[in-house]
């Protein structure tokens, strides 16, 4: 289910309606309800829904309208079963849909009598429907057509402005992942700069408010972080463990992991029990493996 500000979006749904009165309803891309205004059925609905046969079409109705939005990705006008005007419409972002706008229970342009369609409906509660089909809103086409360029616009830009929201506050797990996923190449902080689009002073500015360091400092722990873990779990070679994690000269990665770590590699790895079967073969004069 995708991310929205429910309380936003229904404070829209509400001012549509103050001014079209039009029912409308938001749904997920899973076609589930999320939220609509004012009540979810109009006396109309309501009392159809009530007969179980003709709950049956109107949910058969539903169905047909979300499959043939969701496989042409466009905004699908029909006329229900029981001859009103419905209108759902997709809610497309970066070319995958988001959500759905629905409206519907509206009396069909030029059909504004209720003879026009009592004949779709069950006898027994016409003289009821008559009286209900009255309260119901009228709208042409075009003005379906307005109203819905205007709800995909505004629930657009609500569920991307929380995108945004949302990437601003985690702008340390999208650095801190970036730097996880490429700890083995090119992390100075000129290339983070241009990755995120910061500069200098705003990325100093981020590592100490988030990670209380340096670039340099944080970068080089989780460099030593996933030796130690290469180490642990791994019979690789040291010096290719030294290249994984982005520091490929032997000497000098052996000696900032004893400086940080207090042991070398070899005792490290000795530590947790992973010496290699060709472990003396490969013994450096100073204890180290290769």
């Amino acid at each position: 289910m995708e991310t929205y500000n429910l309380q936003k979006m229904q404070e829209l749904l509400h001012d549509f309606y103050y001014l079209t009165g039009i029912k409308i309803c938001i749904y997920d891309s899973g076609e589930n309800e999320l939220c609509y205004y004012p009540e979810k059925l109009s006396a109309f609905c309501a009392l159809l829904r009530g007969d179980k046969e003709m709950d049956g079409r109107c949910r058969q109705c539903d169905k047909r309208a979300f499959a043939e939005c969701r496989r042409t990705h466009r905004q699908y006008v029909y006329t229900c079963h029981a001859g009103l005007l419905e209108c759902i419409s997709p809610i497309v972002c970066e070319k995958k849909i988001i959500g759905y706008i629905v409206i519907g229970q509206i009396k069909p342009p030029g059909k504004t009598d209720f003879s026009a369609i009592a004949h779709r409906l069950p006898t027994k509660y016409r003289e009821r429907l008559a009286e209900c089909f009255c309260a119901l809103p009228d709208a042409d086409i075009g003005k379906i057509d307005a109203a819905m360029r205007i709800l995909d616009a505004c629930t657009g830009y609500e569920y991307l402005k929380e995108l945004v929201r949302s990437a601003e506050r985690r702008i340390d797990l999208r650095i801190g992942g970036y730097i996880d996923d490429n700890l083995s190449g090119n992390l100075s902080v000129q290339q983070l700069c241009s990755r995120f689009r910061l500069s200098h002073s705003e990325i100093y500015a981020l590592f100490r408010e988030y990670f209380r360091t340096t670039p340099a400092e944080y970068i080089r722990e989780r460099r030593l972080d996933k030796a130690c873990r290469l180490l642990a779990g791994t019979s690789l070679p040291v010096g290719k463990i030294a290249a994984e994690c982005g520091i490929p000269d032997y000497n000098y990665f052996s000696k900032i992991f004893r400086r940080t770590r207090g042991v070398s590699p070899r005792q490290y790895r000795k530590a947790a029990g992973k010496i290699p079967p060709q472990a003396a073969a490969d013994l450096l004069p100073d204890g180290d493996i290769k």
